[in-house]
């Protein structure tokens, strides 16, 4: 009887060409459609997933201009002047137990860097011989910070990989000046790609100052006290003891600071949980706008099955009157709907899973300088598994009514139809 039923589909298809490629073009383009979405979002989960999880096991502790009121997802201006100091960099390093590391860091804004007739913007951080190793961030050429640079106030820069290309294209910088402000300095160093980041925001478009020279040739306006940092990186001994570690930092500031709330506590964690509700958020809409094809091909459906019902009037009046069950004139109609709802599937997932990989390698290559996690492969089963899954559905939903109403149809209702 399956087989009949699908022999019969596909006679009936062929004796209605134009609109039965029409309603199987509806299926195809609908289908396309929420394959594609889905694979493109999943594949940018992934890679940003990825490049945040190489940042992931540590956290920062840093005094925000506005913070955030607790149990609310309001903001206020910091209405408290205290700010965090080298002192407490050493005081988490002596009492928090679970903490392996912890290294000042501070900002002195984006500065228009010049090297010769060439310049570029990028922002500059302040910080120590410690924070190469703390960031597993190594140096491709000369060398990073080290402590004569700090005591000796050395007018000494390290530079992202993106400022070296762009100031210098890839050719030798070690011992060449860099100039900022009126104030030049002497490149040292340049790091290797990380790829973490994108845009004016990525790690590789940074310059790195000795703490002590930055506080000492710029005003306090710019960057503040010589014993004041903006912010304190840590790293616990383990991820396992992320949570623990934060309790601890948070206990010996706030200790220090006579219990003012002044400061934020960020983690790679808290990032990447934002994320993924972000993308998980843009997916469902995505994919609500992608159904709606979907739902024209249904419709279409439900419009060719209902106007073959119409035409084999006869033929239910027959089967009826030879003894055919109410289930089994149902089954074949049903049948009918889904083979042609998943004839649509199989080029809907052609053409969707195609459609995928060529975005995916567009957007591979726009990102590779941003993260350093290549983009998945769409071909997996569980986008063909969907993609055939949804076909199914949708041919059960919209052929169910002229299933129904075949199958209820009597034998003298026939005769008098015909």
């Amino acid at each position: 009887m399956i087989i009949d039923s699908i022999l019969m589909t596909f006679r009936i298809l062929s004796a209605n060409k134009l609109r039965s490629v029409l309603t199987v073009l509806g299926i195809t383009v609908g289908i396309s459609a929420v394959i594609a979405i889905g694979s493109i979002g999943s594949g940018a989960k992934v890679v940003l997933t990825a490049s945040l999880n190489k940042q992931a096991g540590r956290f920062s502790i840093r005094r925000n201009d506005y913070i955030k009121v607790k149990g609310t997802e309001k903001y206020i201006r910091n209405p408290y002047r205290e700010f965090m100091t080298m002192d407490d960099v050493q005081a988490i390093k002596d009492n928090c137990p679970s903490v392996a590391n912890a290294i000042p860091i501070d900002e002195l804004g984006w500065r228009n860097m010049q090297a010769k007739e060439r310049s570029k913007p990028t922002p500059v951080s302040l910080t120590t011989e410690e924070f190469a190793s703390f960031e597993n961030w190594r140096t491709i050429f000369g060398r990073h910070f080290n402590r004569s640079d700090l005591e000796l106030l050395s007018r000494v820069v390290v530079i992202g990989f993106d400022v070296w290309q762009s100031l210098f294209r890839g050719k030798d910088a070690i011992g060449k000046e860099l100039k900022f402000g009126d104030q030049r300095y002497t490149v040292i160093g340049v790091m290797e790609k990380t790829g973490q980041g994108a845009g004016f925001d990525s790690k590789d478009n940074q310059v790195l100052l000795p703490m002590s020279t930055g506080k000492t040739y710029f005003n306090n306006t710019s960057v503040g006290p010589k014993n004041q940092v903006r912010s304190i990186g840590i790293r616990p001994k383990s991820p396992e003891l992320l949570q623990q570690a934060q309790r601890e930092v948070e206990i010996v500031v706030r200790r220090r600071h006579n219990d003012k709330p002044f400061y934020e506590i960020d983690s790679v964690e808290g990032i990447l949980k934002l994320v993924n509700n972000i993308l998980f958020a843009v997916q469902i809409v995505s994919m609500l706008i992608a159904i709606f094809p979907l739902v024209i091909g249904g419709i279409g459906i439900l419009n060719i099955m209902l106007v073959s019902v119409a035409e084999r009037v006869p033929e239910i009046g027959l089967r009826k009157a030879v003894g055919a069950k109410p289930y089994q004139i149902r089954i074949q109609f049903l049948l009918e709907a889904i083979t042609i709802s998943l004839i649509g599937s199989v080029f809907g997932l052609l053409l969707g899973l195609s459609t995928a990989t060529f975005l995916g390698d567009i957007l591979s290559k726009m990102m590779a300088s941003q993260f350093d996690a290549p983009w998945p492969s769409a071909f997996n089963m569980q986008s063909i598994l969907s993609g055939l899954t949804m076909g199914m559905m949708v041919g059960i939903s919209f052929g169910f009514l002229p299933a129904n109403q075949a199958a209820r149809m009597t034998p003298i209702d026939a005769i008098r139809n015909k």
